[in-house]
């Protein structure tokens, strides 16, 4: 009997929250003495604009402090990016935004925050954005798009050149915004300078909440042209990114080997849980993020199932749940519950 079917035999379960895709480590041992020694400087009011960590990310990715935009994770970047848009719709009656659904909760959100309309364009079968469908469904009041990739929920990322023609074929007045929260976990991502370089109106969001495991410190980027992180910059909050995050951003980006090693680890356990899973017949889609997409009312029924044995995972709606990947004892314990489930039912 293994550890997960022996914790399952316990009155009461194990509660494993495997829903918010939270790295599965503790922040590297670095960064936790570099947050110990800010514990003494709580008083002290971080930098009112981000402009040591928007140069530290500059040197990083070799790119211009102008190319940089820095905010209270992906999603404060996201948002600044949606009250960009908003702004520049100028006379356009009913501004919306396109994207692919499901997606991250925050985005209908920031949508309802900003004031535009979410119009969205369903997944293709196996989770992939649809691109064409996209491009369909911009009209005469759409001022942004949202594309991500590695998708959130499902994983799947987009081609490359098909995404270049996707934005060159947009209309000038379209920002699109690319969410590659997920990207260092991918094996297949885009060329971020060309990005940059080649489209003016792309802005490519990135984060330390997901590989780098600081998703407590709320800090996350934008990079892209300079005139277009300048009008998003125009709405970065001050005193939004705390002293504690941009502390840890430096030896974050100096840890890269340490963040290799994390990731090749991911991966292995998530080509593992897509195994096991496979192995009690449980299907998942292929996955460039640390989760798994379980589709469809099968997908919905296990989610159920796992939350009966102290597992959360994010349920999306009728479409199916998404599970992140854990440590070996997690994959164990999910795959455990699931067979006894069916042994017992």
């Amino acid at each position: 009997m293994t550890t997960g079917l022996r914790a399952i035999g316990q009155r009461e379960p194990a509660h494993l929250n495997l829903d918010l895709n939270e790295l599965a480590y503790q922040p590297l041992p670095a960064i936790s003495a570099v947050l110990r020694a800010q514990a003494a400087q709580a008083h002290r009011y971080p930098e009112f604009r981000p402009d040591q960590t928007r140069a530290v990310i500059a040197e990083h990715h070799g790119v211009a402090r102008s190319q940089v935009t820095v905010g209270a994770g992906a999603t404060g970047v996201a948002l600044a990016a949606l009250q960009s848009c908003r702004r520049d719709a100028g006379r356009i009656a009913h501004p919306s935004m396109v994207t692919a659904l499901p997606t991250f909760d925050g985005y209908p959100i920031l949508a309802r925050m900003v004031g535009l309309r979410l119009d969205g364009v369903r997944l293709t079968p196996n989770g992939s954005v649809d691109l064409t469908a996209l491009f369909d469904a911009v009209g005469p009041s759409t001022v942004a798009v949202v594309v991500c990739s590695p998708h959130n929920p499902t994983g799947a990322v987009v081609d490359e050149t098909l995404l270049h023609e996707f934005i060159e074929a947009l209309p000038d007045r379209v920002t699109v915004v690319l969410d590659e929260a997920y990207v260092e976990f991918s094996q297949r991502p885009p060329d971020l300078y060309r990005l940059i370089g080649r489209h003016e109106r792309v802005l490519v969001l990135r984060t330390f909440s997901k590989a780098y495991g600081l998703a407590g410190l709320r800090v996350g980027y934008g990079l892209g042209a300079p005139d277009l992180v300048a009008r998003v910059a125009d709405f970065e909050v001050p005193f939004a990114v705390g002293s504690a995050a941009s502390a840890a951003v430096p030896v974050a980006l100096s840890s890269q080997l340490d963040l290799r090693h994390r990731v090749a680890a991911m991966r292995a356990e998530r080509d593992r849980l897509a195994a096991r899973l496979a192995s009690i017949g449980v299907a998942t889609l292929p996955s460039e993020g640390n989760f798994l997409f379980l589709p469809g009312a099968a997908g919905t029924d296990i989610g159920r199932v796992l939350a009966g044995c102290g597992v959360v995972v994010k349920q999306c709606g009728t479409h199916g749940v998404r599970i992140t990947v854990g440590d070996r004892a997690s994959t164990d314990y999910v795959v455990d519950a699931l067979r006894v489930a069916a042994l017992t039912a």
